[in-house]
Parts: structure tokens; C-alpha cells; sequence
């Protein structure tokens, strides 16, 4: 399980409690939750080493959360916008996008939140199902590129 977030976006940071809480749900059933911020910290100050470290202190995150300011790994994946996911399933020795795409379909309110697009990948992943969907146009701040 792989997203790419920032510190910076406002989408990033409503998302930030639905990311904590399901990566210690799916933590416990076996998934590896992975945190990626693709952007570059001289166009933001707020996604510098420093305070990335800073956040996943604050937030008490147990996964990794490691910048990729050059967009190395953004572009492997083709990610655009953060926060964007890419759900993975092992295969052999390599791995396979099962999923990609938004979190779910209601960023501003998650409450409201009808479609629950990465829940249901996960679930369809651990219960070897196919997903229902392979992709879903993530919500977000686009790329701050170097």
C-alpha cells in the first residue's frame, strides 16, 4: 500500500486521520501501509525532511513516511496528485497495481463518504477478489514538481 501525500496540500491534511486509521486496521490483517511525499521542498517549505519527520512524530505514524524530492518514485508509478494510492498484491518476485486512484469519493467530509474505494481494494485484496475497480481519478493538489 503505497500513497503519496504531503504535508502541504489541504487534501493531504483531510485525509490524514482516514489514513491513520485505516493503516491500523489494515496493519493488523498483514497490509504495509507506505507514505510518500513526491514534492519538491523548495516549492514548499512544509514538505521539507524536517518537517516530514516533525508530522509523522506529531501524528505517531508506525510506517514509514519518506520524501522523494526528485519524483523518482512518483513517476515509476505515474502518480499525479497527493494524496494518490496505489494498492499492490505481490506477484512472485515483483508486485501488480491492483488498485489506484482516491482514497474515496468525499475529501471535504467523512461523514458523507459513500464510496469507500481503497477500503473496498483492501478488502477485495485479503479476500483474494478482484477489485471492483481498478482506478478512481484522485482528488488533490497536483505534483510540486523540481
Amino acid at each position: 500500500m503505497v500513497i503519496f501525500t504531503s504535508n502541504f496540500c489541504p487534501y493531504s491534511k483531510l485525509y490524514e486521520d482516514r489514513i491513520a486509521s485505516l493503516a491500523s486496521e489494515y496493519s493488523a490483517k498483514g497490509i504495509q501501509f507506505l507514505l510518500i511525499n513526491p514534492n519538491n521542498p523548495q516549492a514548499s517549505q512544509d514538505d521539507s525532511i524536517e518537517e516530514m519527520a516533525k508530522k509523522a512524530r506529531a501524528n505517531g505514524y508506525k510506517f514509514p513516511y519518506l520524501a522523494d524530492k526528485d519524483q523518482t518514485v512518483a513517476n515509476m508509478f505515474g502518480a499525479s496528485k497527493t494524496p494518490e494510492v496505489f494498492v499492490l498484491k505481490p506477484n512472485g518476485t515483483n508486485f501488480n497495481i491492483i488498485y489506484s486512484g482516491a482514497i474515496d469519493d468525499n475529501p471535504q467530509v467523512s461523514s458523507d463518504v459513500k464510496s469507500f474505494y481503497l477500503q473496498v481494494a483492501l478488502d477485495n485484496l485479503l479476500s483474494g477478489k478482484s477489485p471492483t475497480s481498478a482506478h478512481e481519478r484522485p482528488t488533490g493538489c497536483m505534483i510540486k514538481k523540481r
